[in-house]
This record gives structure tokens, C-alpha cells and sequence, in this order.
């Protein structure tokens, strides 16, 4: 009787391994995606102990990202959001990218399972001293702000 080899099984084992660590072509979107959509009220200050504001903001899904359309001081503005994962935590994140600047923002839920966003950003090519701060909570459930 031949002795039992191993070979065969490691390689069927690793060939097993390698199918379940490739990326799947049809992976649904990032929860993320799904999760931040909607409309929140946001508290700012900005870069280098420059001063506060508040605006509004609608985060919306479409064409594989996020779009926030944010208004401040009458002024509206609107970037691309997409999840990336940090490379210091290895933890995803929710990147937006305005012409002029990018905000880097962590998503929680709050206590109504909405998200709640707390974002660091800063201008492009600008050496900062302190970064620029948002912070938006989802209205959604406020009276007077339901549909």
C-alpha cells in the first residue's frame, strides 16, 4: 500500500484558500453606501484655529459613490465620497473630495441607527497646522424635518 501523501491535500487546501481571499467581481457595495445617505445638519471650524460655522448637508448614493451637497453661509458646494480603507488603522473610511480640498470622515450610527459623521479635512497643498473639523448628525428624525 503506498504511503499517504500529503502534497495533493495542501494544494487542494490552498487552492481553496486563494478562491475565498480573491475579490468577488459581483461584491455588493461597501455597507457605507447604503448607511450615510440622507440629510444632516453640520458644525465646522475651520483649519489653523480659523472660525466655526454650521450649514445643512443631502448625502445621496449614485454612479458607484456618495455625493454630499452642503450649504454654508448661503454657499453650496458639492463632492465625490468614497469608501477607502486607512492605511495607519486599517480601517475603512469615508473620503470626499471638493475642488480646492478633501475631508477624511468616520461613520457611526447614533442612537436611531442613523450615521453620524465626524470628519477631519484640509486644503490642497497647504501645510496645516491644525486640520479643518465637521461634524454632521442626521435630522431625519427631528420634528419638523420629516417629509
Amino acid at each position: 500500500m503506498p504511503p499517504f501523501s500529503r502534497a495533493p491535500l495542501l494544494g487542494l487546501l490552498l487552492a481553496s484558500l486563494a478562491t475565498q481571499a480573491a475579490p468577488k467581481q459581483d461584491q455588493e457595495p461597501h455597507i457605507y453606501y447604503s448607511m450615510v445617505p440622507g440629510q444632516f445638519m453640520l458644525i465646522g471650524k475651520q483649519p489653523d484655529g480659523g472660525p466655526t460655522y454650521s450649514g445643512t448637508a443631502q448625502i445621496r448614493y449614485e454612479n458607484q459613490a456618495l455625493t454630499l451637497v452642503k450649504t454654508v453661509n448661503g454657499k453650496t458646494t458639492t463632492a465625490i465620497g468614497k469608501v477607502e480603507r486607512a492605511r495607519m488603522a486599517e480601517a475603512d473610511v469615508l473620503r470626499f473630495n471638493w475642488p480646492g480640498h478633501a475631508a477624511t470622515c468616520l461613520v457611526r450610527g447614533d442612537l436611531d441607527n442613523y450615521s453620524r459623521l465626524s470628519c477631519y479635512w484640509t486644503k490642497d497643498g497647504v501645510d496645516h497646522r491644525e486640520p479643518g473639523l465637521e461634524a454632521y448628525f442626521p435630522t431625519e428624525t427631528w420634528p419638523g424635518h420629516q417629509d
